[in-house]
């Protein structure tokens, strides 16, 4: 009769010939001889994962772990089945448990760096690079972990880093199509469309047809103004099944002028599942109140029910925001204001036109209209981006305009604009966009490294594509920026209210930005109010009759700061001290933020970063130490570059 020892050896024989039914079998006959057996129960877990029993795996490899704690390939296996049930945070520790026991345990080092790949939050992509090198020092010949950690450096914003890792792993491996495609998104971020180009046309030679590719290769075809053959790889990648594509094709056939067409690829796009369907309604929407169709967008778009989506309204929101925008096209102020009137939404398009119609419908009421300027000077080189108001909200729009507007200034360009909240907002005077102009895609860094002086390449003539914003802040630009973002005059009865309602409790405005929300679902930093609530006290004594005005998103925060006798706008509009403006409260908010005496900001909120950058009169700023727990001072045009 065969020992415990040789019958474990045939069972892992059995495992590994893929004769898992005859191995778990067996497993299970030792474990009736020796119920302690850790290994037994390990690998008796790893079938039970194989055949998606993953419960019984858990408990099967947990149960070997009790038994032989410092078994490292069992954590990591720990952490694989964790990961696959989708216990993100306990699998990583797992997988921190096997590098602890074992720190030549090159799977472990993988598979923690492409959990947190996965994840992708804030801090993840830089925490999954540094495993991927401690992966890399055990093992320097495996292209894979070269690839893959240049994705992670590019995600981390160490774009020549991932450049270099990309080129690491096809020195290893010439025929890996994927780091060729990766190479050409990294060729296209540094603003090299050709080199991508050619990186694409390897990729596509070694995998004919990959649609990621095509439509990859398609930004770099748009980039270079190779519009037509920009068309015909979005096509490609569309008919591979990358319906994202679809989206792209109908801008390049839009900037073509091919309208009939570019509306026949977005209608189709929002018939189709998997689309970008949130951009294709922001698009025909565009397209047809570009055409003068007003009233035919408004009926299509108060009907048009996404087939795809398991809720039936699920797009409601971004249909009312195209019937409001064509309203508003059509000159119907009020009733563009009515559609919108009762509807929370955190989509880009939806804050632009709710807030655009409300600030036209301020203006109208005041008998005035907003005339946006020609030209003053075409010989000018221009520059744009048409994209101003389509990522993120009001700060997100305001910080990409003000990289932009340095970028212009810097070279001596015309900045051209689409009609964006800030340039309502603030007393700005940029033309529309006159149209012709290549797209820049991934400015991002290029334009950082332009205003800084890290490079010397301007490019006029782009239409710089979002998402933007600036890396630093930096003294020398303060009074240029705030010189630029001013309130208009109209707006000061609206929001200098507020201001005057606090001076008259009290001589010293100490204003606080909590934010939740979004920021919760998207794994932001968190500002704990328990943070300020310590830091004023020690603050308070020392200031003269301090009043207290808090601007949150969550309402139920404001209790925490009771021995302060809080106000927000809110309580003033209770005490009939202000009158809320409607649908642009957050306006309202950002004045007071703008102009209080001390200002704390709100962890990774561009909203109160940017009103700190705005600031004037604060003699003390102050913000979240996360690592510390606790509130500390800072200068705002002296740091890095944080937002979301």
């Amino acid at each position: 009769m065969a020992t415990v020892a040789e019958a474990l050896q045939i069972a892992v024989g059995l495992q590994r010939a893929d004769r898992l039914d005859e191995a778990r079998a067996l497993y299970l006959r030792i474990l009736e001889v020796d119920p302690r057996n850790a290994h037994a129960l390990h690998l008796l877990g790893l079938i039970e994962r194989r055949q998606n029993r993953r419960d019984k795996a858990l408990d099967l490899i947990r149960a070997a772990l009790d038994i032989a704690p410092e078994m490292a390939d069992a954590a990591c296996n720990l952490g694989s089945t964790l990961s696959e049930l989708g216990q993100v945070d306990a699998a990583a520790a797992a997988y921190h448990r096997a590098i602890q026991l074992d720190p030549s345990l090159e799977g472990a080092h993988l598979a923690l760096a492409a959990l947190l790949g996965g994840r992708g939050g804030p801090r993840d992509w830089a925490t999954a690079a540094m495993a991927y090198r401690r992966a890399l020092r055990l093992n320097p010949h495996r292209p894979e972990s070269y690839h893959d950690l240049g994705i992670a450096l590019r995600q981390d914003g160490a774009v020549d880093e991932a450049q270099a890792s990309q080129q690491r792993s096809l020195a290893l491996h010439p025929g890996f199509a994927s780091a060729y495609a990766k190479l050409g998104n990294i060729q296209l971020e540094l603003g090299d469309p050709s080199g991508a180009l050619v990186s694409f046309r390897r990729s596509l030679i070694l995998e004919p047809g990959q649609g990621s590719t095509l439509y990859n290769q398609g930004n770099a075809q748009h980039a270079a103004g190779l519009a037509d053959a920009a068309v015909d790889s979005y096509a490609a990648a569309a008919r591979a099944g990358v319906t994202l594509a679809l989206t792209r094709l109908a801008d390049v056939l839009t900037g073509l002028g091919r309208l009939a067409e570019a509306e026949q690829v977005l209608r189709l796009a929002l018939t189709r599942p998997g689309t970008d369907v949130h951009g294709a309604i922001d698009m025909l929407s565009a397209l047809l109140a570009r055409q003068g169709r007003h009233e035919e967008a408004r009926r299509f778009f108060a009907d048009y029910r996404y087939p795809h989506a398991a809720d039936p309204n699920a797009f409601r929101i971004e249909c009312l925001t195209a019937v409001a925008e064509n309203w508003l096209a059509a000159g119907e102020i009020d009733r563009a204001v009515d559609v919108l009137a009762g509807v929370h939404g955190h989509g880009s398009r939806f804050f632009t036109v709710k807030s655009i119609a409300g600030l036209q419908q301020a203006l109208a009421r005041q008998g005035r209209r907003l005339e946006r300027p020609a030209n003053p000077d075409p010989s000018l080189p221009r520059i744009c981006s048409s994209t101003l108001a389509t990522h993120g909200r009001f700060a997100h729009n305001v910080l990409e305009y003000v990289l932009l507007r340095l970028y212009a200034e810097t070279y001596g360009y015309r900045l051209e604009t689409p009609d964006w909240v800030g340039g309502y907002y603030f007393d700005l005077d940029d033309p529309r966009p006159g149209g012709g102009l290549k797209p820049m895609h991934f400015g991002r860094r290029i334009l950082n490294d332009l205003v800084t002086g890290r490079r010397c390449d301007p490019r006029p003539g782009v239409d710089i594509l979002s998402p933007l914003f600036l890396f630093e802040y930096r003294e020398a630009w303060r009074e240029r920026v705030q010189s630029w973002l001013r309130p208009r005059p109209d707006w000061l009865p609206y929001v200098d209210p507020v201001m005057q309602a606090l001076k008259a409790r009290g001589n010293t405005v100490v204003a606080l930005h909590i934010r939740r929300g979004d920021f919760v679902w998207f794994r932001y930093t968190i500002t704990e109010t328990s943070w300020y609530v310590d830091w004023l006290k020690a603050l308070w004594p020392t200031l003269d009759r301090p009043v207290l005005y808090i601007a949150t998103d969550d309402p139920a925060t404001i209790g925490d700061f009771a021995e302060f006798a809080p106000v927000s706008l809110d309580d003033l509009a209770k005490d009939g001290a202000v009158e809320p403006w409607k649908g642009l409260e957050f306006l309202q908010d950002f004045h007071v933020l703008m102009n209080a005496d001390v200002l704390g900001v709100s962890a990774q909120s561009g909203y109160s970063q940017l009103a700190a950058l705005l600031n004037r009169n604060a003699r003390l700023f102050v913000e979240p130490d996360a690592a510390a727990q606790r509130i500390r001072p800072y200068s705002p045009w002296t740091s890095s570059s944080g937002t979301p």
